[in-house]
This record gives structure tokens, sequence and C-alpha cells, in this order.
């Protein structure tokens, strides 16, 4: 069953529980009222024809004539009169049919067995009748009864006007909450079958037009739009993460294959010539494993992600960078570290980060030239004194295997800057390539 049925579905039950409830209550307060004002005309009646008898001998003889006079004109109520022995004394217009517990009543005059007056309904002659028995004195029964034709009619139409009305109510309902629930479901149909094209047919660009408003079904759908933009941006990541690899192993692995292939033609080939071209080899396969290397780390760059972030000082980052960089080296690495730098981060990765940049800068410094580090306010900056960026190479210096043309004869697969971005972006920052205010060389670096 589809969401929008359980919806109104669920309407329309509550709304006929409330119906049937309101309806019935209402009918029964209805009903309640009409025999009311029945028992009161005929507890009425019957108090009146009990004062008249008092003090008065109940037999036939002694009673038509007043009974004529008072009671008997009066057409408004069917009376009946039985004496102490539980016969019929006078009846008018219709006689009464008479029970057990009336002839108790007569005869015994009620008491603890059975009460002084009783409230019944009975068919007279096919005709519903309210029957009031009751007891008279100086002995007998007195049964007033009234038709309630008129009483039952009004209960019927009220009756047939809840049944419409409340069926109306119950239609209307429905059909009120089928079209709320069809424009209520509409962006859950759009996104399921956008789920279900993305399923069938590997196409991350089925966005859903959510419209306007701020429901929690528009902000569903507002985030598989932002999942599906995700996703296809990450598909379109390792699409060119592979064929980026893919153009940059071909080299090596060509060149590789050819001081194989020279080797095995040459079996007699000068020792001096086999050393050099064995040399070569090595230095292919150690690039090689260099770029598998990058290749892995940015491929599973994700898993830093990860990490969670906490609040950790930037410089105290940097610093142990630069302390690991001068035991590894032998380069004159300085930093100074100004500001407020405690950001929310993932240290290790930020570690990465900084490692790659200082890395970089002393891959293109020459000799004997120092790295200068600044950290200030959440900026990290680090120079170098290398040959410099152009304008246009500053553009791409973070692309994936991207290298300047004056450094692609030097070693390295052009993915560290790339590893930078991949880190910094993840904690929501940029980053950076400038040139310096004064002098040669490139600043390379990042802000959170």
């Amino acid at each position: 069953m589809s969401l929008r049925t359980r919806l109104t579905v669920g309407v329309a039950v509550l709304v006929s529980v409330v119906v049937i409830l309101t309806g019935g209550f209402m009918f029964r307060t209805a009903k309640s009222e009409l025999r009311g004002e029945v028992d009161s005309f005929l507890e009425q009646r019957a108090v009146a024809v009990n004062m008249a008898l008092i003090d008065r001998k109940v037999d036939k003889n002694t009673l038509r004539a007043f009974w004529f006079d008072n009671y008997l004109s009066q057409p408004d109520a069917a009376t009946q009169l039985l004496d102490g022995k539980g016969e019929i004394i006078l009846s008018w217009p219709i006689e009464i049919p008479i029970d057990p517990i009336d002839l108790e009543i007569a005869t015994r005059g009620g008491g603890k067995t059975q009460p002084r007056q009783r409230f019944t309904d009975r068919n007279i002659n096919g005709t519903h009748y309210r029957v009031l028995s009751k007891e008279v004195r100086p002995g007998g029964l007195l049964l007033v009864g009234r038709n309630l034709s008129e009483v039952d009619a009004a209960l019927g139409g009220i009756k047939n006007r809840i049944l419409i009305f409340g069926g109306g109510g119950i239609l209307l309902s429905s059909a009120v909450a089928w079209l709320f629930a069809s424009r209520f479901t509409r962006p859950v149909v759009r996104l399921t079958k956008a789920a279900e094209k993305v399923a069938q047919t590997q196409d991350l660009v089925a966005f859903i037009d959510v419209g306007e408003g701020d429901s929690e079904i528009n902000c569903l759908a507002e985030s598989f739009n932002i999942m599906l933009e995700a996703l296809a941006t990450s598909k379109d990541q390792q699409r060119r993460l592979v064929e980026d690899a893919s153009h940059e192993l071909r080299t090596p692995l060509t060149s590789l294959r050819t001081n194989i292939e020279v080797l095995l033609r040459a079996p007699t080939m000068e020792p001096t010539q086999q050393a050099e071209i064995l040399a070569d080899a090595k230095s292919e396969i150690e690039e090689l494993g260099f770029l598998v290397a990058e290749l892995v780390e940015l491929a599973t760059a994700t898993s830093r992600h990860e990490e969670p972030f906490s609040s950790s000082d930037l410089g105290d980052v940097a610093e142990k960078v630069v302390h690991r960089f001068r035991r590894r080296t032998d380069r004159d690495i300085s930093i100074a570290i100004v500001g407020d730098n405690i950001r929310e981060m993932r240290a290790s990765g930020i570690d990465r980060a900084v490692g790659n940049l200082i890395e970089n800068a002393i891959k293109f410094s020459p000799e004997g030239e120092g790295i200068e580090v600044r950290v200030e306010d959440g900026r990290v900056a680090i120079r170098d004194y290398g040959p410099g960026v152009s304008k246009d190479d500053k553009l791409r210096v973070f692309d994936r295997f991207f290298r300047a043309a004056n450094t692609r004869s030097m070693s390295g697969s052009g993915l560290g800057l790339s590893i930078v971005a991949e880190i910094i972006r993840g904690h929501g920052g940029e980053v950076f390539v400038e040139d310096p205010p004064d002098g040669p060389g490139t600043v390379v670096g990042f802000r959170l």
C-alpha cells in the first residue's frame, strides 16, 4: 500500500470514528430529551389522575362519569385503570396490554418485590407506545400511554441527517486527504523514480525539482540532490584519477619494457651498457613505486575523513613536521608562529598536508637555500627559493599529476599538492599559491 493510500485511509478512519462518536452522542442526546419530555408528560398526567382518585372508591359505577368528564375526553394519551383485583375498569381510546408485573403492582401494591411505577415501551396494535404503569390509591393500577410515532419520526430524521452529513463529511475529508497526500508525497514519488533511474542507468544527474517550501519532504529531496551531486563529483574524480593514472603509468612502463626488450635482444651487450640499462630500469621501477604509493595515498584519502575533528594548535602540528624534516634532511627550515592558531582539525591529515608542502619546497629549492614556514591565524605558508611558478601554471598546480614544463625532468608523481588540496577541502579550507613579496621562489600553503 502506497504512502498516499495509507494517509488517505488513516484520515478516513479517523474522521469515521469522530463522526460515529459525535453522531452517536447527538442521537442519544436527542433521544433522551424527546423521551424525557414524553415521560414527564406521562408522569404529570398520572399524578393528576392519582390525586383525583384519592378518597374515591375504585369501581366502575362511581368512576365512569368522573373519568369521562376529566380525562377520557383528552385524546393526547391512552388511559387505562385496573382495580385491586387486576380487572380493567376503564380504557380509552385503546386497551393497553397488561403484563404480569402490571398485575402484581395492581393486586399487591408493588412494594419490595416490584416498583410502584415504571416506564415501558409497548407495541399496541402495531403502534409504538410509551407506557407509564403507576399504583393508585386506595387500590389498583393506572396505565397512561402515549403514541411515539412523532418521536420515532423525529429521531429517524435526526439519524438520517447524521448519516447523510456524516457520510458526506467522511467522503469530503477522504477526498481532501487524497489531494493533500498526493501533493505531500509528490516529491517522494519523484525521489523514488529518480532513485530507480540512478539504479538502472547509473546516471547521477537525475536531480529532483524540490520546489518551494521547507517541509521534511522538500528537505529530503534537497538532501538527495546534494547526495547525487556529491556522488557525481566523486565518480568524475575517480574517472579522472583512472585516466590520469593510466597516462602517468604508461610512460615508465613503456620505458621499462623497452629496456627489458633491449637486454633480451642483445645478451652479449657490453657490461657498461648493460649496467646503464639496468640502472635506468631500476630508476623507472623506483618511479613506479613512488607513483603507486602516491596513488594509494590519494585513493585512500577519504580514510582520514573518518578521524574525528578535535581542537588542536596548528602551530604545534606544523612545528612537529618541521622538526621531523630537519632530522631527515640537511636543509635549513625555519618556522614562525604568530597569532591564534587553535582550530578544529584532523591532526594527522594536517600533518600530512604540511609535510607534503615542505617536501615540495625542498624539491624545488636549490641546494643551500633555506625553507621558510610561517603559521599565522590559521594560515600556513611555505616559501621556497626555486624557479617559481608561471601565472598559467598557478591555476593547475593542485591538479592531479600536473607538472610544470620546467620541472618535468625532475623526479616525482605530481600528486603531492593534489593530496594537500584533498585534505584541506575535507577541512573546509582553501589552498593557495603566491609569489613572494621579495625575491625569487614560490609561497604555497592553505588556510583553515
